[in-house]
């Protein structure tokens, strides 16, 4: 008995903190609106044929030549998020970059929806989409991407969180 104890000991307090963990905490998870969640430790889904890839920034974080080339502007109170959307290719061994219908709609965890507009950037064999977005210190924003590859008739929705810093 006294081993069942020790083992009920600790397996409730790391239960309990498993279900108190935000729902951010996995990827792939749902938000409830059929979306796939992503952050900022695995910015990454596989939905069926595709791979969507996710991350952001402050602008600041730039080089001035980087900024400049894709019109950017660099301020610490400025967030870039970038998109890649990828066709899974088994057979040659990489992803392919495609393109995609791409809306993206941000706000923060009160509700305050931030203005941000999809910019499409193909480099060579490389397809991003780019979107800019005013952010404060410590500012936690959801961008919701609704997504149709050019190459199929199916939508995939993604929620990718992340907290900025700028100070």
């Amino acid at each position: 008995m006294n081993r069942v104890m020790k083992c009920l000991a600790l397996v409730v307090p790391v239960w309990a903190l498993w279900a108190c963990s935000p729902p951010d905490a996995a990827s792939g998870t749902s938000t409830g609106d059929g979306r796939s969640r992503l952050n900022a430790a695995e910015s990454y889904a596989e939905i069926g044929d595709y791979v969507v890839r996710a991350n952001a920034m402050n602008t600041v974080e730039l080089t001035p030549d980087i900024a400049s080339a894709y019109d950017i502007v660099r301020s610490e109170d400025r967030a870039l998020v970038n998109l890649v959307v990828l066709r899974k290719a088994e057979e040659i061994g990489l992803d392919q970059p495609i393109k995609a219908d791409v809306s993206l709609s941000a706000a923060n965890l009160t509700g305050q929806v931030k203005s941000v507009e999809v910019t499409e950037i193909v480099d060579g064999d490389s397809i991003y989409y780019l979107g800019e977005v005013a952010v404060e210190n410590r500012e936690t924003i959801n961008f919701d991407f609704d997504i149709r590859p050019t190459d199929s008739d199916r939508t995939l929705l993604i929620r990718f969180s992340h907290e900025f810093y700028t100070r």
